[in-house]
């Protein structure tokens, strides 16, 4: 029997169509057999969809990390370290909320002195509220992993507002339920910024 000419191009179209079946479903197999023979794959993938399905809304981000810087109050007597004049002069810049051009001085007092977590703290607030993030992060975590010192509850809250702002929400549970482990003056408020950073269930 003759093919028509019209009958020719609808058994081309449905031939190709086949072909296309065909290839796609040999991709799906390929990859069901591939997630099956590395089961990693497949627990991170179902792990990145649970998170972003629980995940904060990105506007809240900035809202959730947003803070006031906490008040400086001069020791008396003060310590040694405290008279630093590098110190002295930041915090001045500090206490009038220049917290960019109190950054200099407070980086040298604490280079002077590597054990100086108070200058350590307040160069990690002025940090952040100056935007540079990531350096604000690493100076409270350095105060966080000197141990147990008057700054410990405050760093940790306060490196978990940077967190925050980075987006970085399984290190700022960390800090924060260890920071309500201590039960401190941060306590309240550690609990209900853990509550509305948890993912939902």
């Amino acid at each position: 029997m003759k093919i028509k000419p019209e009958d020719r191009f609808w058994i081309g179209i449905y031939a190709f169509t086949g072909l296309i079946m065909l290839i796609a479903m040999g991709v799906f197999g390929w990859l069901a057999w591939t997630s099956r023979q590395e089961p990693g794959i497949g627990r991170v993938a179902g792990a990145r969809m649970q998170a972003s399905a629980g995940s904060i809304p990105d506007e809240r981000y900035e809202l959730l990390a947003a803070f006031r810087a906490p008040e400086y109050v001069p020791e008396t007597p003060a310590p040694k370290d405290f008279q630093n004049a590098d110190f002295q002069n930041a915090m001045t810049r500090y206490a009038n909320q220049d917290f960019a051009r109190a950054v200099p001085e407070l980086r040298a007092a604490a280079n002077a002195t590597p054990s100086f977590n108070a200058a350590r703290f307040y160069l990690g607030i002025c940090l952040l509220l100056s935007g540079d993030r990531i350096s604000g992060i690493q100076e409270l975590r350095a105060v966080t992993e000197a141990g147990d010192t008057p700054y410990l509850e405050r760093a940790r809250f306060y490196l978990a507002k940077g967190l925050i702002a980075e987006h970085d929400i399984p290190r700022a549970q960390t800090q924060l339920e260890s920071l309500i482990a201590q039960h401190g003056d941060l306590e309240k408020q550690a609990t209900v910024l853990l509550a509305q950073i948890r993912p939902s269930s």
